[in-house]
């Protein structure tokens, strides 16, 4: 759903329940669907255990989305497999609101993260996958991303939407490393 003004809170929470029932566009192959661009983003975001569990508990939490400005509904999601959440930005002064579905979480000592697919009426087609992982020397923050243009508008202004897209791409990025070093 995409507007020239912010949804109510009424319009947010009947959007995510008529998506409750509506499965994924596209969901992950061992091969990249055609037309699908794939796309790999990596940020160091700190070093050793405590960082490894600040960032795996900011993924749970959803904050690499909420601390690039994303809001995530409903606010107390729970990040499981078959979790839907609607996201809301403000993308060129319009408010998007869309919907996703976890489809996958990895949750292993040096290894943390989760797969949403996009849900009909997404700006987009495809899957991201959000993981953090600890090495000897650092911890890393990976986003990988498999998409196409989902509706017509995005297809019309694709190089447009595609670097909106990789710029929301490093807000989380960067959302994750600012909240994986506090200390709150």
């Amino acid at each position: 759903m995409i507007s020239l003004h912010r949804p109510t809170d009424a319009e947010i929470a009947s959007y995510y329940d008529s998506r409750l029932g509506l499965e994924p566009t596209c969901v992950p192959s061992p091969t990249t669907p055609a037309g699908f661009r794939n796309e790999h983003y990596t940020q160091g975001i700190g070093s050793g255990e405590i960082d490894f569990e600040r960032a795996r508990t900011g993924l749970q939490q959803w904050r690499a989305h909420r601390g690039s400005g994303v809001e995530v509904h409903p606010e107390t999601s729970h990040l499981a497999v078959g979790t839907t959440v609607s996201v809301l930005t403000r993308q060129l002064g319009l408010w998007v609101l869309a919907a996703c579905r976890v489809i996958s979480v990895t949750d292993e000592v040096d290894v943390f993260g989760f797969t949403y697919a996009t849900l009909p009426d997404h700006p987009e087609c495809g899957f991201e996958s959000f993981t953090v992982r600890r090495t000897d020397h650092e911890v890393r923050f990976d986003i990988a991303v498999t998409s196409k243009p989902g509706i017509l508008l995005v297809r019309v202004g694709a190089p447009v939407t595609h670097q909106l897209q990789k710029r929301a791409t490093h807000a989380y990025l960067e959302a994750l490393a600012r909240w994986t070093s506090t200390t709150e």
